[in-house]
């Protein structure tokens, strides 16, 4: 006689066991509103940790620019006139080819692209070289920047290396940094290149022939520039790009806008 009280008990929990239809909704709202909640938190991580990726290989960068002037007294060149960077080649042997790329991705450029139709779907922003600093459109009679001074004589023009003794203030001159700008190869450019030999230059100023920002905003709308005695500073692109007699003297060896 006791054995059907017990049977009724057990079917009334397992029939409570299960989850109703407006529970199950009850559920799913609440994980969507946590998502909600977490997704931004953890993009905002993701960029925080590319900017701290991006001031780790700027910092290898500046110590492999430190060890290049000990030994050499000078500058790396920007490029040997013939559309590729010098400067990277100069500093990857004391880093790695890795520490050229900001870990920051970005979409490929289109010009890009036309150069090397094989490249993946993504590529990251490249870090740019002080080529010829403030300098807009007519040349002076020395390159304000790093990238040496064009000359001319029986060898033909040719650049020659910025002495380390150009700078007058180096905490107070930009020597690299992010940047979307580079200069396009001559035509019959080797095909084996790498991303990492173009030459990407950065400049307070919107690349004539491109129409890019020589300063790239890929931080939250900023950038990181390397100075010459080895510190890194972050700021807003409209900072770097400031059209201002402190802005400018940032770029140029002279410390003069």
């Amino acid at each position: 006689m006791n054995s059907l009280p017990r049977r009724s008990s057990r079917r009334r929990l397992a029939h409570r066991a299960g989850f109703t239809l407006i529970e199950l909704l009850v559920v799913i709202a609440m994980i969507a509103v946590l998502a909600a909640l977490l997704l931004p938190a953890l993009a905002q991580a993701k960029r925080k940790a590319a900017t701290a990726g991006c001031v780790a290989n700027l910092r290898q960068l500046g110590l492999a620019l430190q060890i290049y002037l000990s030994d050499e007294h000078v500058f790396p060149l920007a490029t040997s006139a013939n559309g590729l960077g010098r400067w990277q080649r100069a500093l990857r042997p004391v880093s790695t080819g890795a520490t050229l790329y900001c870990p920051q991705k970005a979409e490929p450029s289109e010009e890009f692209l036309q150069i090397f139709s094989s490249s993946p779907a993504q590529i990251t922003p490249h870090y740019g070289y002080n080529f010829v600093g403030s300098l807009r459109t007519s040349r002076s009679p020395r390159n304000p920047g790093l990238g040496g001074d064009l000359v001319s004589d029986e060898a033909g023009d040719h650049y020659v290396p910025a002495p380390e003794n150009h700078v007058r203030v180096p905490c107070r001159m930009i020597a690299l940094g992010d940047s979307p700008a580079f200069i396009r190869p001559l035509g019959g450019t080797s095909p084996t290149l790498t991303p990492a030999d173009l030459l990407y230059i950065a400049f307070p100023f919107i690349f004539p022939a491109w129409g890019k920002y020589g300063v790239g905003l890929t931080h939250n709308g900023g950038a990181n520039m390397l100075f010459c005695d080895g510190h890194i500073q972050f700021a807003k692109q409209a900072v770097w790009l400031a059209n201002t007699a402190d802005s400018k003297r940032l770029w140029n060896n002279d410390n003069q806008p």
